[in-house]
């Protein structure tokens, strides 16, 4: 029986969308190429998201490897893309609605301490009973490590979980199945197909 609903947080609970993000910084198309492959693809990004370095840090190792092109780009980058983010709030709905019916509500999203500490105040979060971010324990999804922390954390069988993830890769709710979470890839910030998915075990909202 499903008594746990795990949340990831980018384009689930927060709407990230990569190109609508480089849009709003980028005056031209070779900025908008900057940004994706310099900036989005860079490896600094993971080692954000692994709470190794800092965005400021992140600015200066970019400018620098960069050649100092775009200085000003890449630090207004760094310091705003996230508060360009909007919650979708249908989809908090039904963690509330989720909430009511006596399910407990968890986080785990690979998340930069930065962009946490900006949403951190958000009425979503005042539903969950636990959140897991990437940047405070130093291990990212897919890592079966993550997971595991979850689970121990909160005292959490691994069988009354569901977890669900937007990850085009498929990597991450494969290692929650092989954990014994039930996983499943949901259409990013889309309502109605998390809807379907919870119908599939019988949560009726």
């Amino acid at each position: 029986m499903i008594k746990n609903i795990i949340f990831d947080l980018g384009n689930v609970i927060i709407n990230y969308d990569q190109q609508k993000i480089i849009d709003r910084f980028a005056k031209n198309d070779e900025e908008k190429e900057y940004l994706m492959e310099k900036n989005f693809k860079a490896p600094e990004w993971e080692r954000i998201d692994l709470g190794e370095i800092t965005n400021s840090e992140a600015i200066d190792i970019i400018n620098k490897r960069e050649n100092y092109k775009y200085e000003e780009l890449t630090k207004e980058f760094w310091e705003n893309w996230y508060k360009s983010q909007k919650i979708n709030e249908d989809i908090v709905e039904i963690a509330r609605k989720l909430k009511n019916k006596g399910y407990n509500i968890y986080v785990l999203s690979n998340m930069a301490n930065a962009t946490f500490e900006y949403f951190k105040n958000i009425d979503f979060f005042e539903l969950c009973s636990g959140i897991i971010i990437s940047a405070q324990e130093h291990v990212k999804k897919p890592n079966e490590k993550i997971f595991n922390i979850l689970l121990e954390r909160y005292q959490l069988k691994a069988e009354e979980c569901l977890f669900l993830d937007d990850d085009d890769t498929n990597r991450s709710y494969e290692t929650s199945n092989r954990l014994g979470i039930l996983g499943r890839r949901v259409i990013p910030n889309d309502c109605n197909d998390i809807c379907n998915e919870l119908k599939e075990f019988n949560i009726i909202l």
